[in-house]
Formats: structure tokens, C-alpha cells, sequence
């Protein structure tokens, strides 16, 4: 298991069980580098519109010669996080903006 820091100082998680299922994802080479400058240093973190307790933490990446974010999913209980998943998107999803650059 890997333990991050988040944007805001709080503990997120993220288990190898998790990890295997964002290495099912190829274009994502380096997850851990990538995912650990995503949550440090996100560009917007969002607050999903479905579930009130999962945070989309955004950072941008060329991938594939274009622009591209790494969205790292977060479930945010008891005051610390747990990696749900993590993959490249072009556009932000809509949700309550909680943090931006």
C-alpha cells in the first residue's frame, strides 16, 4: 500500500488491489510519480456532483501529443482519502469547485 499526501495535508491511500486496476489503464506509464503530483499539486479539485464524498483531483498532461488532465479519484471519509482510480481525461467534469490554481 502507498500513502500520499494530499493538496490539503491529509492522508490518502492507495492499495495495491487499487494500483493493479490503474495499471489495467496503459497510457498511464509512471502511475505512482503521476498520482502523487496530482494530489500535491492539482490544478482544480472538484467535489463530484453524484457522491458528496468523492474528490476529482485535476492535473494537465500532454498525452498523446495533446492536452490532456490526470484525474485521480479520491473517496474522502474520516478525514483521510482512498484512491477509487486514476485515468487521463480531456475535459473537467461538473462539480463543487473546492480548490484552484
Amino acid at each position: 500500500m502507498h500513502v500520499f499526501k494530499d493538496k490539503f495535508g491529509r492522508n490518502v491511500r492507495l492499495t495495491d488491489e487499487r494500483l493493479g486496476h490503474i495499471l489495467e489503464h496503459p497510457e498511464l506509464s509512471n502511475p505512482i510519480d503521476k498520482i502523487t503530483e496530482t494530489l500535491m499539486f492539482p490544478s482544480i479539485v472538484l467535489k463530484s456532483e453524484d457522491d458528496s464524498y468523492v474528490w476529482l483531483y485535476y492535473r494537465p498532461y500532454k498525452f498523446n501529443g495533446e492536452k490532456s488532465f490526470l484525474l485521480v479519484i479520491v473517496k474522502i471519509s474520516n478525514g483521510e482519502g482512498f484512491v477509487i482510480t486514476a485515468f487521463y481525461v480531456r475535459n473537467l467534469q461538473k462539480g463543487e469547485v473546492i480548490w484552484k490554481a
